[in-house]
C-alpha cells in the first residue's frame, strides 16, 4: 500500500462561525483553517504500520564536525512503518503538539493518508522531514548547533 503522511498545523484562530456566515462554510483570506502543511509520500510499498501514542523517539545524526549524536526523547507519537524491501521507517511528533489525528484508506487506490493535526501555540523544532519536537524537549546540543 502507498501511505501518505500529511502533518498540518491548526490556526487556534479560526473562526468557523464566521466561515459559516460570511463565506459559506470555507476559510478565507483574514480567516484561515491551516497555518502550513506538509505531505510526505513513503518511497517505497508500506506493508503495515502502527502509532505508538507515548513511545520515545530515538534522533540520530551526526553534528557539523561529523561526531554522531543519538538522544532519546519521551512523550512521542511515533508512526512505524514497515516497508515491502524489510526496511523501516518512522514519522514522530511530541505528544503535546498533536491536536488530533485521522486515517483515511482508500481500498481501491490501495492507498492510506494519515493526519496530524498539530497545535499552533507552542514552539517546535523540525529537525527532518516528519519529525516534529516540542521545543522544550529538543536536545539543547542540537540546539546550539542549528
Amino acid at each position: 500500500m502507498e501511505l501518505i503522511v500529511h502533518f498540518i498545523q491548526v490556526n487556534s484562530q479560526f473562526n468557523q462561525t464566521m466561515a459559516d456566515n460570511i463565506h459559506g462554510g470555507e476559510e478565507s483570506e483574514d480567516n484561515i483553517k491551516y497555518l502550513w502543511e506538509d505531505e510526505l509520500k513513503v518511497a517505497e510499498a508500506v506493508t503495515d504500520f502502527k502509532i505508538n501514542n507515548n513511545a520515545t523517539y530515538t534522533l540520530a545524526g551526526y553534528f557539523p564536525n561529523d561526531a554522531p549524536f543519538t538522544f532519546s526523547i519521551s512523550e512521542m507519537v511515533v508512526c512505524d512503518c514497515n516497508l515491502i524491501s524489510g526496511k523501516n521507517t518512522q514519522f514522530a511528533v511530541s505528544k503535546k503538539l498533536v491536536k488530533k489525528t485521522d486515517r483515511i484508506v482508500n481500498a481501491d487506490k490501495k492507498e492510506t493518508h494519515l493526519y496530524f493535526y498539530l497545535k499552533d501555540k507552542l514552539e517546535m523544532e523540525n529537525p527532518m522531514d516528519g519529525v516534529y519536537i516540542l521545543k522544550e524537549n529538543f536536545p539543547k546540543e542540537l540546539a546550539v548547533v542549528s
